[in-house]
């Protein structure tokens, strides 16, 4: 029925579900002391922490462009490189621009959604998506099946997040 590949994804899934869902939902941290008093206050909140997904952006292209820098085929900009790793790492950066992006979206629907003693649970998904970003990568170098867990632990808190800003919209 299932492939071995398809069992080992689903694996990696299911725990960064479970994961995901200990930290939003069971962990109590990352409240500033004291609460924002306002949207601007709860904005500059999500802002802040916002810098753990522009890090790992910086990460992917400080990589990726010191690569180019040593493989002759990359150093004029081309996409197509016959190096597995610079192309990964290519692959990384892609899929962090687009996390971030909609990282972007959610943690600002969610500063001015939340009441402030809630607002902590932005900063869990930013280490959570710290975390999912590197196990990401490191798990796609090692092989592609083994990004799921990182995946779904960067993805489906912002997803979960936008599904719920969606909800409160349209109430």
């Amino acid at each position: 029925m299932f492939q071995q590949k398809q069992l080992l994804i689903l694996g990696g899934m299911v725990a960064a579900v479970i994961a995901g869902v200990i930290v939003v939902f069971f962990v109590v941290w990352g409240a500033p002391d004291p609460l924002p008093a306002d949207a601007g206050e709860k904005l500059a909140f999500a802002a802040r922490w916002l810098l753990v997904p522009g890090l790992a952006l910086f990460a992917g292209v400080g990589v990726t462009a010191s690569q180019r820098f040593f493989i002759p085929s990359a150093i004029d900009g081309e996409r197509k490189v016959e190096d597995g790793a610079f192309e990964i790492n290519l692959r990384y950066s892609q899929n962090t621009v687009e996390q971030l992006a909609l990282a972007e979206v959610a943690w600002t629907g969610l500063a001015l959604a939340l009441p402030a003693e809630e607002i902590g649970v932005i900063a869990r998904m930013a280490v959570m998506f710290g975390i999912g970003r590197l196990a990401f990568w490191i798990g796609y170098h090692y092989a592609p099946w083994a990004r799921a867990f990182g995946m779904v632990l960067t993805a489906y808190p912002t997803f979960g997040a936008l599904v719920y800003l969606a909800w409160l919209a349209f109430q």
